[in-house]
């Protein structure tokens, strides 16, 4: 199904401007008009949810099941979808992280609007995305008091106001959470393959699209976690409990750890506890906005520990290579080559 097939009696002006509003192309002069002409204007008010209804139905189109929200994000991290082009697989080859955040955030927002439209049709849901890109850091305070921050490459979808019976958000990427406990309205937060419930807690999750493993580590209070596949029960942690779930084998590992070292990042600082040399690059790419290129690929199955707040690229890269016998080279286009032996 093309994306352009999906304007209908819309008309290409909306579309395209319905479009921008999501993406946040528009100027704040803009904003302010569209979401007055969704206060005001009925028609347009209207157009608008049945815009987000069909970015909800496009996912339907290729098997979505509305009752089955794992299911759905199974089809978007695997076939995220482009505008312009129809469903599209990510591959190393067509695919960015400024692209992905961009995609991600139009496709999150559409499916929770979606979701929460199709619930309470007579219910207009006012929905944020707030996201970041590579080297930015937010902190975001919701209607019913919890805070979120944000970590690089990373969004958040959620309404202005919560439902009397749900708080219910979507996360791409990572953040760590402060929840206002709330017995009366459980925060459920669909990460990827993953859906972790509470009440009211602090806890870190991390859930890239281009990394297989995601992760739940619980700072205070207990939380819960459900996975995509049956054999799996939910599970419950509690302080300093870590788990794992691995997207390509379905399979999923508990550990604890000392809950002051969860979400350090939050913290500005940068914690690794023997982890690969791939999985730090990817983080540092984030962090600092920057690329690598590694020479030899067995390098990225060095195990590296590092700890450190507030330091320049440079001075991690000689900590790098001082701890794990890499070198690297700056290069004219910004990228970074990373070489040496493999450990």
């Amino acid at each position: 199904m093309s994306y352009r097939y999906m304007q209908g009696n819309m008309g290409l002006q909306n579309f395209e401007y319905f479009e921008k509003y999501l993406l946040e192309e528009l100027s704040t002069e803009e904003v302010a008009d569209f979401e007055r002409k969704l206060r005001e204007d009925a028609q347009f008010s209207q157009d608008y949810r049945d815009f987000l209804g069909q970015l909800g139905n496009t996912v339907e189109s290729t098997g979505f099941d509305s009752a089955d929200k794992n299911s759905a994000w199974k089809k978007v991290t695997t076939g995220i979808y482009i505008p312009s082009t129809g469903v599209k697989p990510i591959t190393q080859k067509n695919w960015s992280w400024g692209r992905a955040a961009s995609v991600t955030v139009i496709m999150c927002l559409g499916l929770l609007a979606f979701w929460l439209y199709k619930s309470d049709p007579e219910k207009s849901v006012e929905m944020l995305t707030k996201s970041t890109v590579e080297g930015q850091k937010a902190t975001i305070t919701l209607a019913d008091g919890t805070t979120v921050r944000l970590n690089s490459s990373s969004s958040v979808s959620y309404p202005v106001e919560f439902s009397d019976s749900t708080r219910r958000i979507i996360l791409t990427g990572e953040a760590f959470f402060e929840v206002t406990p709330d017995k009366a309205r459980p925060f459920i937060i669909s990460s990827g393959k993953l859906e972790t419930v509470v009440l009211g807690t602090s806890f870190n999750i991390r859930s890239f699209p281009d990394e297989n493993r995601q992760f739940v580590a619980v700072k205070s209070g207990t939380v819960q976690v459900t996975f995509p596949v049956q054999a799996l029960d939910p599970v419950k942690l509690q302080v300093g409990d870590v788990v794992m779930y691995d997207n390509a084998t379905s399979a999923m590992e508990l550990e604890k750890v000392d809950p002051e070292s969860i979400a350090l990042w939050a913290q500005g600082y940068l914690y690794f506890e023997n982890e690969t040399l791939g999985y730090v690059l990817k983080s540092l790419s984030r962090w600092y906005g920057v690329g690598f290129s590694v020479e030899d690929p067995k390098l990225l199955n060095c195990r590296v520990t590092l700890k450190q707040r507030d330091e320049t690229l440079k001075n991690i890269l000689e900590i790098l290579k001082y701890a794990s016998y890499v070198d690297y080279e700056f290069t004219e286009n910004h990228m970074i080559i990373i070489k040496g032996k493999p450990c």
